[in-house]
């Protein structure tokens, strides 16, 4: 309940943010993400207290309500309304493999580590921190468009930059 809960105003409150001139979307989403598995690696932690569980449960439904509900709105921020049905079936192909393989090999660690003392200890941190590293790789975004732009401008350079122009030109009128 408390993750549902949050989740309904995490989806209002970072749709409301996204929604400001001054504020970079694709920041704020990057920024849900990492929250949300910096939340998620420090859920075992939290022991037996009932209350550590009820803020682990505020944070993660919070800022994963954020970046579902801003993950069509980023995908069309990056390849354009006319592209979004790609995008976003790209998206959910990768979304799909990932729980495919994450849910066996949370099994797979919960068995391999169950003499532990916190068997779960190590899902919670691997699948955390590869939500923290896809919240950080997505910052190179800008950068990566920046280069691509960069490339297609020294594609389309105009005729006369041409170095090998003037051999048409010598040749012709000869």
């Amino acid at each position: 309940m408390t993750i549902g809960l949050s989740n309904c105003f995490g989806h209002v409150i970072i749709g409301y943010l996204a929604d400001l001139k001054s504020v970079n979307r694709l920041t704020l989403y990057n920024s849900t993400l990492i929250i949300s598995g910096l939340a998620t690696i420090a859920a075992p932690y939290s022991g037996s207290n009932i209350l550590p569980h009820l803020i682990y449960a505020s944070f993660f439904g919070f800022f994963s309500g954020g970046y579902v509900g801003l993950t069509s709105i980023i995908t069309v921020d990056l390849v354009g309304i006319d592209k979004l049905s790609n995008g976003m079936g790209i998206i959910l192909l990768f979304q799909g493999i990932a729980t495919a393989i994450g849910t066996p090999a949370a099994g797979a660690m919960r068995d391999a580590f169950e003499k532990h003392a916190r068997p779960f200890l190590w899902p919670y941190f691997m699948f955390g921190s590869f939500v923290v590293l896809s919240g950080i790789i997505l910052f190179t975004i800008p950068i990566l468009i920046r280069i691509d732009k960069n490339r297609q401008n020294l594609l389309k350079l105009p005729s006369d930059t041409n170095v090998l122009s003037h051999l048409d030109n010598n040749s012709s009128s000869h």
